[in-house]
């Protein structure tokens, strides 16, 4: 089935309402491509984790200046930080949960010494370790989640006995088109998907008040006529009541 359908399918996934169902015992480590992705993806699990007592810790992956080619990296990272720290904080993470590479934006190595250097990072930032690793889906077309997504195969497979989740951010747009967002063709996959959708009700407004935080993403208060904004579109799809956690074999 292509990408479009295999998500269609996912929609019909088992719904669970206890975050321990979802990740197990020993909580989450939870990797960002960009500041954002967190909130976007799985800001809802992770509130709901967080008001549960299990032990989540977040790992922002690339500095995300790419968002203001206008502006100096320097400038933009910053606020960036500031921003997920907020959005952490509204989903109840305190700030020494979460945690920045600062891998530039774009460039976040699928392979080689970079590569290395960073799964070895993320894995000293993974003690206790946890029972779930979460990362954007393999099939995200963006090529700093794509990345991010085989450096958290490795993480998962170095901590024995972890699991792999896959959070969808801009795949939806394969099944649910964004206008103006420009796609890939959609990969065919093997069906049928794997996973849990996860009910979020109770923590939606905690998740809408995360993705409101990281305000450089929905408003130009930067003077940079090109910034990146998050379509309203895709910010609809992320409060939608359920989150989607795919089952991946590392």
């Amino acid at each position: 089935m292509d990408a479009a359908a295999f998500l269609r399918a996912a929609e019909a996934l088992p719904l669970a309402t206890d975050p321990r169902e979802v990740l197990g015992p020993a909580g989450a480590l939870v990797l960002a491509p960009h500041p954002d992705d967190e909130s976007i993806g799985c800001g809802g699990l992770i509130a709901a984790a967080s008001a549960a007592g299990l032990p989540v810790r977040v790992v922002v992956v690339s500095d995300g200046t790419g968002s203001h080619p206008g502006l100096p990296p320097d400038a933009i990272r910053p606020v960036r930080e500031r921003e997920t720290l907020a959005a952490t904080a509204a989903l109840g993470l305190p700030p020494e949960a979460v945690h920045f590479l600062r891998l530039p934006d774009r460039g976040v190595p699928a392979a080689g010494p970079e590569f290395a250097a960073a799964v070895e990072a993320i894995l000293g930032l993974a003690s206790p370790a946890p029972s779930a690793v979460l990362c954007t889906w393999r099939h995200d077309p963006h090529c700093d989640h794509a990345a991010s997504f085989a450096i958290a195969e490795v993480v998962t497979r170095r901590l024995l006995g972890a699991r792999l989740l896959a959070y969808p951010v801009w795949g939806w747009a394969f099944a649910h088109p964004i206008p103006g967002f420009p796609l890939p063709a959609p990969p065919l996959l093997p069906g049928p998907p794997r996973g849990r959708r996860f009910a979020i009700a109770p923590f939606l407004d905690a998740k809408r008040r995360a993705i409101a935080a990281h305000v450089s993403q929905q408003a130009d208060r930067m003077g940079d006529a090109g910034a990146f904004q998050l379509p309203p579109e895709a910010i609809a799809l992320a409060l939608r009541e359920v989150e989607l956690l795919l089952e991946e074999t590392p």
